[in-house]
């Protein structure tokens, strides 16, 4: 089944403060970089934050590695293990120095779904993080993650979604928050933007990869994209070049 994680390797961010639904890793790949998380400035070589923690990020032509991941998955239960309960988790000082190493040494080598699997374990393992089975008590809510995942349909609308599950709009938003702590709303976008940007890192034009995954517009991707991930599209087609991989297949 595909899942959301993003791999990016990027000197092109530039974002203004924002927070979304991602749980989002950035890693410098020189020295140390700075981050404004809930209005206090952070210098580090590496920082995880959570889902809806507010945050700045301009990496003036540094070059930084983020993952960005759906929060339900077995990978951001790992990462959340680092953050405790301020919202972000800072990496030793050791730990963000080898995974930076790591990646400059090996990440131009990765080819094919399997060297991304396994360039991503070994990535995890100097971290420190560890895949953790997240708990999801409501069948409903998984079959709802599962569908969207694979996204076959057409319609993107929330009663769509209820249709298919028994239950009204607003009985499934209910259930979807309850159960994973974010609205079912801006889940809904999280996935049709990383949709989008797997059909465009597949040789699908951008209007038409807007399109097919579910945005009313070229201009509502675009928009979507810089605000959740500081990026436009067309900087994401150009330097982040693990994401039509990253996108397709889960590390289990």
């Amino acid at each position: 089944m595909p899942i959301t994680i993003l791999l990016v390797l990027t000197d092109t961010i530039d974002a203004d403060i924002h927070k979304h639904l991602f749980l989002q890793a950035t890693i410098s790949l020189q020295d140390t970089f700075e981050m404004e998380v809930e209005g206090t400035l952070r210098t580090c070589g590496g920082i995880v934050l959570d889902s809806n923690v507010s945050h700045r990020l301009d990496g003036q032509g540094q070059p930084l590695l983020l993952l960005l991941m759906d929060s339900t998955s077995t990978l951001a239960v790992g990462f959340k293990k680092q953050i405790g309960d301020r919202g972000y988790g800072v990496f030793p000082d050791g730990k963000a120095a080898a995974a930076a190493e790591f990646v400059r040494s090996f990440s131009h080598t990765v080819a094919g779904s399997t060297g991304y699997n396994r360039f991503l374990t070994q990535l995890l393992e100097l971290l420190g993080v560890r895949y953790v089975q997240p708990v999801m008590a409501d069948p409903r809510v998984l079959e709802l993650i599962g569908i969207l995942k694979e996204g076959e349909s057409d319609d993107h609308s929330i009663r769509y979604f209820a249709g298919k599950l028994g239950l009204s709009g607003s009985r499934l938003s209910h259930l979807f928050k309850e159960h994973t702590g974010i609205p079912l709303s801006g889940y809904i976008l999280l996935n049709k933007l990383q949709r989008a940007i797997y059909l465009i890192l597949n040789g699908m034009p951008i209007t038409e990869a807007a399109l097919n995954a579910g945005f009313d517009s070229p201009s509502h991707f675009a928009a979507a994209s810089k605000r959740l991930l500081g990026m436009t599209p067309r900087d994401i087609r150009k330097d982040s070049v693990f994401l039509k991989v990253s996108y397709a297949h889960e590390t289990v």
